[in-house]
């Protein structure tokens, strides 16, 4: 059985760097319920927009890897797979933000405040800006309040994929 599911990672590595984003941003949003109840407050769920962290971590995982693995030869060994899987862990948390900014915008419309006495052109392109640099804004500010753990977990995921 531990030959089959090693393989089937193997095989797709894409799916495995998924899996592993969305099941350590499930754990992430589930470490305060977990510590009201090992405290006696009761177990209170993550909201449903917190679950939208578990949706960004596996499409980031996802995509970033299907993306990066291949190009730069994440297969050929042991450190090579640990220092790409780093970098899908790097880049995974800024997709993880552009899916959560789209969940707003299709909830609030534009998120952004409108800019007093520019032109239409000015205010698209400010907010087309605003769109493409606040989630890589909020990727980095992610790396310091998980402590750089998705760097961690795509190394160790990296790894795990290329070890004999």
């Amino acid at each position: 059985m531990r030959r089959n599911v090693s393989r089937g990672a193997r095989g797709n590595p894409a799916l495995t760097f998924g899996i592993a984003g969305g099941g350590f941003a499930l754990l992430y949003i589930l470490s305060e319920p977990i510590q009201g109840v090992l405290a006696g407050r009761g177990f209170t769920p993550p909201s449903a927009f917190l679950l939208l962290f578990v949706v960004g971590g596996f499409l980031g995982g996802a995509l970033v890897a299907r993306l990066l693995w291949g190009r730069l030869d994440g297969e050929r060994s042991p450190v090579r797979g640990a220092g790409v899987g780093a970098l899908v862990g790097l880049l995974a948390l800024p997709v993880l933000f552009y899916v959560l900014e789209l969940a707003l915008v299709a909830v609030d419309g534009n998120p952004f405040e409108p800019i007093p006495g520019a032109s239409p052109g000015i205010q698209l392109g400010s907010d087309l800006l605003m769109f493409l640099l606040a989630p890589l804004l909020l990727g980095v500010l992610g790396l310091i309040v998980t402590y750089g753990a998705t760097v961690v977990v795509g190394a160790l995921v990296g790894y795990l994929l290329v070890r004999e």
